[in-house]
């Protein structure tokens, strides 16, 4: 009977501490120790976590600092600081901050840790950094703006700086790979998301059921032109010119096509002459 006295109260004030949001910060993963040989691998860019392509390098990094840098990103409970947002180190509003909320979100790297535990499973862990400002970050909650608009974003936490000093060396090369391996295959041209000169628009490339491949143009109030300029299996990148808004389509079989701002559209333009300063695997 005491016991049970004892309980009723604790379990008032912890409903209490749920439903006003007071909630504890608890670990939402911990790993232990990784016993035995680790292999690993990076992805790098917007969603990183998400890419299916990895970047070629020869990095690596110590399985005991892959453990500390994991067991740190899980310790930030996304249900605990959404109600201390004050405790997080870094807010962007992708509304208002458009072009950080790109930029931020084109620094992610992701390292991922292959391994076999104790009991012969297979299992991969994996954490993502993200640098702004030349610190770096984990990711933890976005909020939305239906109730408290003034709370709506992206929020982050500053790794520690000692954590951050192992592993920005790492995340260096694995983007400095990522570069060097994108101009080898492409040149000057990309198969990722692209900006203008003036960052007023980017063009983004997506493979259609058709085949085709579709060149997608954005601005900030979303999706404004498209064009079809070869076959998926042809198309080898995009690249705008420095100084205006021309767009060139590097292909295989086909050469360099270019796509001029005419109106409220991108049209072929078959009397474009691709600036030296553009390269390609063709010249």
């Amino acid at each position: 009977m005491i016991k049970k006295k004892l309980c009723l109260p604790v379990l008032i004030l912890l409903t209490i501490c749920m439903l006003s949001g007071c909630l504890f910060s608890m670990p939402t993963g911990h790993m232990s120790k990784i016993e035995g040989d680790i292999t690993c691998d990076f992805r790098a860019g917007y969603n990183a976590t998400n890419l299916t392509a990895t970047v070629n390098t020869d990095v690596v990094f110590d399985k005991d600092r892959f453990v500390e840098l994991y067991n740190e990103a899980n310790k930030y409970d996304p249900s605990y600081y959404q109600y201390h947002l004050n405790k997080l180190d870094l807010r962007i509003v992708r509304e208002e901050q458009p072009e950080e909320y790109e930029k931020i979100g084109d620094s992610e790297v992701n390292f991922r840790a292959y391994f076999t535990d104790k009991n012969g499973n297979d299992i991969n862990r994996h954490v993502s950094l993200f640098r702004y400002d030349s610190k770096m970050y984990f990711f933890i909650v976005c909020m939305g703006g239906a109730s408290k608009p003034d709370e709506i974003g992206y929020y982050y936490k500053e790794v520690p700086a000692k954590m951050a000093e192992y592993w920005a060396p790492i995340y260096e090369k694995v983007l400095a790979d990522k570069e060097a391996d994108r101009l080898e295959k492409y040149g000057s041209f990309t198969i990722e998301k692209t900006y203008s000169f003036d960052r007023k628009y980017n063009a983004r490339s997506r493979p259609l059921s058709t085949e085709m491949m579709e060149i997608q143009i954005f601005d900030d109030s979303g999706i404004i032109a498209e064009f079809q300029p070869c076959w998926e299996s042809n198309f080898q990148g995009i690249c705008w010119e420095k100084d205006n808004y021309n767009i060139w389509v590097q292909t295989r079989g086909f050469g360099y096509i270019c796509y001029s701002l005419r109106g409220t559209e991108w049209v072929e333009n078959k009397d474009a002459i691709k600036p030296d300063y553009i390269i390609g695997r063709y010249g």
